[in-house]
């Protein structure tokens, strides 16, 4: 791929990047609302994604996960540490249980949904002080397998996806540049003049100029 095309493809890409990432988040909060309604009135935590009400193409699904164990009182957490296992605290200015200890505790109570924590060395169940079971938020997980992203190239290549596309984004706006893709065209108008004076420059032995060892070194970041 030449430098012309690369820079083609990267300015393509990074328009179109900016241009869906604020429908993208707002679809997603909409979606996430939507399951979260239909959860609540009927149960239903999962949905098939289908294109113009034929092809299933993936699935979105509402994943709640289990709760999860939260240090809720530090210092009650730290006292208990402190008192039956002295070696997995950190003293500086202030009395820090081990990060990688506190975590232990926390996986290992997570697993058993209940703060208690068996000691693998005496076999004495604790129940931990200043933790507690805390929810997490539901989260929404979509799958689009393989054939499915195929299938929205190919809509999204025939005009097919309707509504679900910005109109700056359709086919049919990148042929004509209207909207944001006119910024496109002349941004790449902009990089195909650079590169061609760039190819000037080489042609003419710019490889040749003393400052070249800086300019690539400038280039490659490693001098200001």
């Amino acid at each position: 791929m030449s430098l012309k095309d690369t820079a083609a493809r990267t300015a393509v890409l990074s328009t179109l990047h900016d241009a869906i990432g604020t429908e993208l988040k707002a679809a997603k909060k909409e979606l996430e609302e939507g399951l979260r309604t239909a959860k609540a009135e009927t149960g239903t935590q999962k949905i098939s994604v289908s294109l113009d009400e034929g092809q299933d193409i993936g699935t979105v699904s509402l994943v709640q996960p289990k709760a999860a164990a939260a240090v809720t009182d530090a210092e009650r957490f730290t006292a208990w540490v402190v008192e039956n296992f002295a070696t997995e605290v950190e003293r500086k200015f202030v009395t820090l249980v081990k990060p990688g200890f506190q975590k232990k505790i926390l996986d290992q109570i997570t697993a058993a949904g209940v703060t208690e924590w068996a000691d693998p060395e005496s076999g004495v169940i604790h129940t931990v002080p200043g933790v507690v079971m805390q929810g997490r938020a539901a989260y929404t997980r979509m799958t689009v397998p393989d054939a499915g992203k195929a299938a929205i190239a190919q809509a999204w290549r025939e005009g097919r996806l309707g509504s679900a596309v910005p109109p700056a984004m359709t086919p049919a706006a990148i042929d004509s540049g209207d909207g944001d893709t006119a910024k496109l065209q002349a941004r790449i108008a902009e990089l195909e003049e650079r590169d061609a004076w760039l190819s000037a420059l080489e042609a003419a032995g710019v490889d040749n100029w003393q400052g070249i060892e800086v300019a690539q070194e400038m280039h490659q970041g490693g001098a200001e």
